[in-house]
């Protein structure tokens, strides 16, 4: 479903049928409520050790390395290898409890798979000939760091985010123009999330909201205090 479907469906539950033009629940808040619910949901899955579908999953598919500094990483690296990091910074994945629900992180060509590591574990790691220069990952400050010998500059991620449209948008290194994504909107994006899992996401949605609005006070009168008793959508 387009996000924009999902808002106006919660929006006619949480009216009860047409809204009014002076709802206070706008389409920014559907929005932030949505991403937390999803949030839930989908870690609840990957906890529970449950299938997360791949309708959940998304993609980005040209993540653009640049040669990272010490000051980016400072770990003990390999004899030989480059240490290399996300051009832009990387929208921030869901997790689990010991590590980030990112699917897959390998070469464009899939050739070349990267298991996840740590910044704490690497530099134990680099220490270890069996597995110093096998090709892994890491995220620190927001940004994807690999360690990988004559390893490529370009990679592609799959993996479950906080906020779907941060991904959508996240700058392909086939974009020549920095500001070639900005007229994307959010509510023409098809929301990643499984057919399941929509109908518990947009109930969960609307109870928190009606729970959220229904304990703040609407000040309804125009007039010169602040009213403690109208209240209304």
């Amino acid at each position: 479903m387009l996000v924009r479907e999902i808002i106006q469906r919660i929006q006619s539950l949480y009216s009860k049928g047409a809204q009014s033009d002076d709802s206070r629940l706008t389409s920014r808040h559907i929005y932030n409520k949505l991403l937390t619910v999803r949030a839930k949901l989908l870690s609840e899955q990957s906890k529970k050790k449950q299938f997360v579908s791949q309708g959940n999953y998304q993609a980005i598919p040209c993540i653009e390395l640049v040669q990272a500094t010490i000051h980016d990483c400072q770990c003990t690296v390999p004899f030989g290898c480059k240490i290399l990091k996300s051009k832009h910074p990387l929208p921030k994945p869901l997790s689990n409890y010991d590590n980030h629900l990112i699917q897959y992180v390998t070469s464009l060509d899939g050739n070349t798979v990267y298991s996840e590591t740590s910044w704490v574990a690497k530099k134990y790691k680099s220490s270890n000939k069996y597995t110093a220069f096998r090709p892994d990952w890491f995220i620190r400050n927001d940004n994807i760091f690999v360690t990988y010998k004559d390893g490529p500059r370009v990679i592609t991620i799959s993996g479950l985010f906080e906020d779907p449209f941060e991904a959508a948008k996240y700058p392909s290194c086939e974009c020549t123009d920095d500001n070639c994504n900005d007229c994307m909107s959010p509510l023409d994006m098809t929301f990643p999330m499984d057919n399941a899992l929509i109908e518990p996401m947009i109930e969960l949605s609307v109870n928190e909201l009606i729970v959220m609005f229904s304990q703040a006070i609407e000040d309804a009168s125009n007039n010169s205090r602040d009213s403690t008793i109208e209240q209304s959508k």
